[in-house]
């Protein structure tokens, strides 16, 4: 890791990543860029199916023409949206390559949100057409009723529904069809994200083509890669357009994540590059079925998504006796921040990626020097297009000049690596002191007893909110509440950070729809305690 790939200026106090070259034109549409791909390498397998089967460049193009020019002649335009509700399945990338070649935004929404959350962010964007599973058609139907939409299956047919081989027939001159333009330049919204909604409801974020930036991301054609995230998380968005754009071997599966099924799924397609949430790490190095031999395949292993210990980040390095764990910050509103595969920075979401600029502010928004805790606020030198529907928010996240704050509590060091500590919205004060519940958090996350574990803060008039942890314990692994504390205790001796709210053991931590635990709902379980 070279100084040179990240400069401090010491007067504006910004750090900035390296200057790259574009391999694209800026305001080209991801349309044609996976239009040019699939059309040079028409015989590369790009997906596989561990139910349906292979998917080549050919089909994938075909079946991607076909759903765009039904959408241009349905009148679909660059300002209306199309609502995607699924697993990833056969068709569901092709759905997603079509809005891109007619640069109509898809709006992609987790299958597992309830119905009164799905009514909502649907009412923000209005879809006209919405693409889902057959096994939640009755809930999405219900939750859009005002809005009649049009609705096709991609899975689980229904009697009286639409389907999306209705809408893959040959259609006339599809050998002649080109991608739209966009209208707006690279700025342009070319896709739709819920944000996590774990401390209240989710917004929608609009995501700009120039976000879709995945350069940073070192796969050839030649790699066999998987993820479990399905199309509503940004990492799945990536996947997809990895298979799309680089003609490398995606592999699919609509089951839930285990660590018995991806370990099978490696050994079987020979996986080379995997993208995992910490939560999926962690229970994949305790299981005994992870060994060196059954992960060496493996090339990368890409960890996103949150706090991870060092135990299990070192234990996933053990396993990998051919590859490198990099551990990447991003967020659906900016896109990749940065990355780092240094062992011996364990602690460190690494140096910033190309064309990022960052600095560190305190409450006032001044801008803090080297070694400083403050609010990470990221700008990629173009404008995000904010929240769908909310320009309150968007204005208040965004400022004039184009630097987003990310919610974000860090610092960078001497090294110029930056270092997330927390979630800004979760400081908390006991005894007028103020504490992050991440620092806490990683403390009991150094007890191999520990498979995961959330701290919030429990209110007392008295003191202000006391840090209360929840934990979950591994599989056959015994720990006492006094354990936790007396650890907390040695390793974090000031007064005001001990878990004077007590400890709680269960079973799974409270989780959202895309597996990030709802600290609101965790805060629950002391008061009912």
């Amino acid at each position: 890791m070279e100084s040179s790939e990240c400069s401090y200026d010491n007067k504006e106090r910004v750090w900035s990543g390296p200057n790259a070259p574009l391999f694209h034109d800026f305001n080209c549409s991801v349309g044609h860029i996976i239009y040019r791909n699939l059309k040079n390498y028409p015989n590369k397998i790009c997906q596989v199916s561990d139910i349906d089967g292979e998917v080549t460049n050919r089909e994938l193009l075909t079946w991607s023409t076909r759903l765009a020019l039904h959408f241009k002649k349905m009148g679909l335009r660059h300002d209306d949206v199309i609502g995607i509700v699924a697993k990833n399945s056969t068709y569901t990338s092709s759905v997603a390559v079509g809005c891109f070649m007619n640069c109509t935004p898809f709006h992609a929404v987790n299958s597992g949100l309830d119905k009164d959350t799905i009514r909502h962010v649907f009412q923000i964007t209005k879809p006209k057409i919405i693409f889902c599973d057959g096994e939640y058609y009755e809930k999405l139907h219900e939750a859009t009723r005002s809005l009649n939409p049009l609705f096709y299956t991609l899975t689980e047919h229904i009697e009286g529904v639409g389907t999306v081989e209705d809408l893959l027939s040959p259609m006339p001159h599809e050998d002649l069809y080109k991608p739209e333009d966009l209208v707006l330049g690279g700025e342009q919204t070319v896709a739709i994200l819920c944000s996590s909604g774990t401390t209240g409801v989710p917004k929608c974020v609009c995501v700009s083509k120039h976000t879709l930036n995945i350069d940073e991301l070192c796969v050839t054609s030649e790699d066999v890669i998987f993820s479990n995230s399905s199309l509503d998380w940004i990492s799945g968005v990536f996947f997809i357009l990895l298979s799309a754009t680089r003609s490398c071997k995606r592999v699919i599966t609509n089951k839930p994540y285990s660590p018995e099924y991806m370990i099978a799924l490696v050994k079987k397609y020979k996986i080379t590059y995997v993208f995992a949430p910490p939560r999926y790490v962690s229970a994949l190095v305790t299981n005994p079925a992870a060994t060196v031999d059954n992960l060496r395949s493996i090339r990368s292993f890409l960890v996103g998504g949150g706090s991870i210990s060092q135990s299990t980040l070192q234990k996933l390095r053990d396993l990998l006796e051919n590859g490198e764990v990099i551990f990447g910050y991003a967020n659906t509103e900016s896109g990749f921040l940065s990355s780092n595969s240094d062992h011996k920075y364990p602690t460190s979401v690494g140096k910033l990626a190309s064309g990022t600029k960052a600095r560190i502010v305190d409450d006032e928004g001044n801008n803090l020097p080297p070694n400083e805790v403050g609010e990470i606020l990221v700008n990629k030198g173009h404008t995000w297009s904010g929240y769908y529907g909310n320009p309150v928010e968007t204005k208040r996240v965004q400022d004039s000049d184009g630097w987003l704050h990310t919610g974000d509590l860090g610092y960078f060091d001497d090294n110029h690596l930056l270092y997330v500590v927390d979630r800004k919205k979760d400081i908390i004060k006991y005894d007028g002191m103020q504490y992050w519940p991440g620092e806490i958090e990683q403390v009991i996350n150094e007890l191999p007893e520990v498979e995961d574990v959330c701290v919030v803060g429990v209110y007392d008039e008295r003191h202000g909110d006391a840090a209360g942890a929840i934990v979950v314990l591994r599989q056959g692994a015994e720990l006492t509440i006094e354990q936790v504390e007396d650890h907390v205790r040695k390793r974090l001796p000031v007064h005001y950070k001990q878990l004077h709210a007590g400890v709680i053991f269960i079973d799974r931590l409270p989780q959202n729809a895309n597996g990030k635990t709802l600290k609101r709902e965790a805060r629950v379980l002391f008061e009912v305690k």
